[in-house]
């Protein structure tokens, strides 16, 4: 039996901890293949509440926290944008709607904030999930880093 998933807007860091104990095992297998702990990725996702514009939602479903969608309100020439940080789910929850209502949500919300354009950054094996929701690749736009 099947049981509904309960998205709501993040309105502590007390949530957003509580998230972060199911975020190392969301990037420590394919395609990240990370090395986070809860330690590191609380220190993470504290950062990102902290940062000017926060917004974000928890999936639950029972009473457990089985997902969550986080990043920030920016300003922009052509309207408010909004910077996808982070969104991961529960490794046992995969594959089962959660990122999908997880985005839907954001969505809606974001639009009644008239936020103009969601962006986020990701690797192209999730391009196919994104692009189910609506996403499209930014031609000439690509990632540069630099190691120190």
């Amino acid at each position: 039996m099947e049981h509904n998933i309960i998205i709501k807007k993040i309105e502590s860091i007390k949530k957003l901890e509580q998230a972060a104990e199911i975020y190392p095992a969301a990037y420590n297998c394919e395609p990240w293949n990370d090395s986070w702990t809860s330690n590191t990725a609380a220190a993470l996702l504290t950062c990102y509440y902290n940062t000017p514009g926060f917004m974000g939602w928890i999936a639950g479903q029972d009473g457990i926290i089985i997902g969550c969608a986080i990043g920030n309100i920016e300003p922009y020439y052509s309207g408010n944008i909004f910077i996808m940080k982070e969104m991961f789910v529960a490794v046992n929850s995969q594959r089962a709607g959660v990122g999908s209502s997880l985005i839907t949500t954001m969505k809606k919300e974001l639009k009644k904030m008239n936020v103009k354009t969601i962006m986020l950054f990701t690797r192209r094996p999730l391009f196919d999930f994104y692009g189910k929701s609506g996403f499209q690749e930014m031609e000439g736009v690509g990632t540069m880093v630099y190691s120190v």
